[in-house]
């Protein structure tokens, strides 16, 4: 005797439905098993992994913290010594005192952005080129018999590259300044020596790898969860130990940090030396293409944009027209349509109006040469600078000199001031 259809097509239906029970209750448990495995090799080899490495806590205890857009950035609210000279910082984590989002009435802001420059490396408070520019600003204005009076926000961090300065300018928008300054000096384009950031902010690296300016640079980024599972977890720094064993060919690990560094065996003189080399048309490319970020945000709020160019101490021992980076800087502002001023060339302006302006920077860069005794150069840069590239409370009286008449013309074009 036979079924009718209805009765098979109903004993079918169960019988499909029973087989994919099973198989949905058999595929649970193999996910089961296998999300089992997984966590119990983890968790062994983490257990392992303990006995050879310890997560790293960073404590962040000064300066720096961590920031997950720009790798860095300074602590809020905090006073504290940095290169031997006090500081302080307001609820925004700007060097200075207290500002409001809001800007009050018959107020012109400007916000600054940079690196240690900026910052005021070795400077107090009242020393910094932006303090100095406010009070000289407000000075003028009241001179002029105006009611207006100017605020400027200084974001400088030191360790900033233009990728930093990026995100500080980003974030500055919410103060509706009048005009932007953004100060730009050589290791913002080459920066060999990034580690010392890390360092600072207690991410010590050991042996296990060097950490590549190129994050600083925002070439690469510095991924969050990195930055949680260095903390946390031996198994993630064993499997970058071996990583960066495999990549340097040294199964010891004995010398990954030499090798790491001769990889980038390099520094800021390639911008002189090897101006159209691979690695100075790489760099040029990526510091350009943040710059174009921050005019492109500029533009859109009709906001203008200063470029202000700081040197290295080298740059002041060679003739004028080896000054590669400025003259670079210079073209690139003049295509972009933005105001451009260049410290060194303000200083060889003045060492030849010291020197009575018989004779060119040129010539008297020669005969310091010929002179081994002579100390001209090294006197005249000691005037304005406390080492290789921060400025004296001089350097930034003389930043804010020769920022005072291009600021004043960006915000009145109609005005006759002269610029660098």
């Amino acid at each position: 005797m036979s079924l009718p259809n209805s009765s098979c097509k109903k004993y079918a239906m169960l019988g499909r439905k029973k087989g994919k029970q099973l198989f949905l209750k058999g595929l649970g448990i193999n996910l089961l098993l296998s999300v089992s495995s997984v966590a119990i090799f983890l968790a062994g080899g983490e257990l392992l992994a303990r006995l050879q490495y310890t997560p790293q806590k960073y404590e962040h205890p000064g300066t720096f913290i961590y920031d997950k857009e720009k790798v860095f950035a300074l602590r809020k609210n905090y006073r504290g010594t940095y290169k031997d000279s006090e500081y302080s910082t307001n609820s925004h984590g700007y060097r200075g005192n207290e500002i409001s989002v809001e800007k009050p009435r018959n107020k012109k802001r400007i916000l600054v952005v940079g690196d240690s420059v900026t910052f005021g490396h070795g400077m107090s408070d009242e020393q910094t080129y932006p303090y100095l520019l406010e009070q000289s600003l407000n000075e003028y204005y009241a001179e002029q018999g105006e009611e207006t009076s100017v605020e400027v926000i200084n974001t400088g961090v030191p360790g900033n590259s233009t990728y930093q300065e990026y995100y500080d300018l980003k974030r500055g928008l919410k103060f509706n300044p009048d005009l932007i300054v953004l100060q730009i000096t050589l290791n913002d384009i080459i920066e060999p020596y990034a580690g010392w950031i890390f360092k600072d902010m207690g991410m010590e690296e050991g042996e296990l790898e060097t950490i590549s300016h190129e994050y600083i640079l925002g070439q690469n980024d510095l991924p969050y969860f990195d930055y949680f599972l260095r903390q946390h977890s031996a198994f993630y720094l064993f499997l970058k130990d071996m990583n960066a064993r495999i990549r340097f060919m040294d199964l010891t690990g004995n010398n990954i940090a030499e090798k790491a560094a001769n990889e980038e065996q390099y520094n800021m003189g390639l911008l002189v030396n090897e101006p159209d080399g691979p690695i100075v048309t790489e760099a040029w490319r990526n510091i350009f293409e943040w710059i174009r970020r921050m005019i492109k945000m500029a533009e859109e709020r009709d906001i203008p944009l200063v470029l202000l160019a700081t040197p290295y101490d080298f740059q002041f021992t060679l003739e004028r027209e080896l000054a590669f980076p400025q003259q670079k800087m210079r073209e690139f502002a003049s295509e972009e349509g933005i105001y451009y001023v260049d410290m060194l060339e303000a200083l060889c302006y003045l060492l030849v109006e010291r020197e009575g302006e018989e004779k060119t920077f040129n010539q008297i860069i020669a005969e310091w040469r010929s002179d081994s005794s002579s100390k001209l150069i090294q006197d005249f840069w000691e005037i304005f600078f406390i080492d290789f590239v921060h400025p004296s409370a001089i350097g930034n009286g003389l930043i804010t000199n020769i920022l005072q008449p291009v600021i004043l013309n960006a915000l009145n074009p109609s005005a006759e001031e002269g610029s660098f």
